[in-house]
């Protein structure tokens, strides 16, 4: 698969930073966007402090690390992991996860379309929702918003000044 180059910078970004597969990436700076490319069954995760204006952004592949996964991999692989060294970074730069706003997206049934309409009982995109949405409830937080499942991929960029989150499909933008 080849991703498309980079989509230019809108005006005032002076930064984009990408959160691969299993990585986050978090920035103080208003003019920086962080970007998470492709997420089909995968799961991105936004925090942004409105006070502090401190935004991250992790890729989430997987709902669970798996007991033979030694070393675990990238830090976002897994939520089960991924989730809580997130937010301590966060807090490192300066975020307050308990202030934070969260959002999320991602969670496509990606390999029901790819198999002609059966899963075969991996429902990957649906578990690693339940396992996000688990995960921050377990930690006394919640998502301020979601575009979560349905069939399609998608791209979202956390734009740090303002703390919005364009979700990108083939078909829809959507900003929330």
């Amino acid at each position: 698969m080849s991703l498309a180059p980079h989509p230019a910078p809108h005006a005032g970004v002076t930064q984009l930073l990408v959160a691969g597969i299993g990585e986050m990436v978090i920035s103080r700076d208003p003019k920086t966007t962080l970007v998470a490319y492709g997420l089909g069954s995968c799961v991105a995760l936004a925090a942004w402090d409105p006070v502090t204006a401190v935004g991250g952004l992790a890729h989430f592949m997987l709902p669970t690390t798996p007991p033979s996964a030694v070393p675990p991999g990238p830090p976002a692989k897994f939520i089960d992991g991924g989730l809580p060294a997130f937010l301590e970074r966060f807090a490192r730069h300066g975020g307050r996860p308990g202030h934070a706003r969260f959002k999320a997206a991602g969670g496509a049934a990606m390999l029901v379309l790819l198999s002609g309409g059966s899963s075969g009982g991996l429902e990957i995109g649906r578990r690693n929702a339940e396992a996000l949405s688990a995960g921050l409830a377990a930690l006394g937080l919640t998502l301020h918003a979601r575009d979560l499942g349905g069939p399609a991929g998608r791209t979202v960029q956390l734009e740090v000044g303002t703390g919005r989150l364009l979700v990108k499909s083939l078909s829809t933008v959507t900003a929330l």
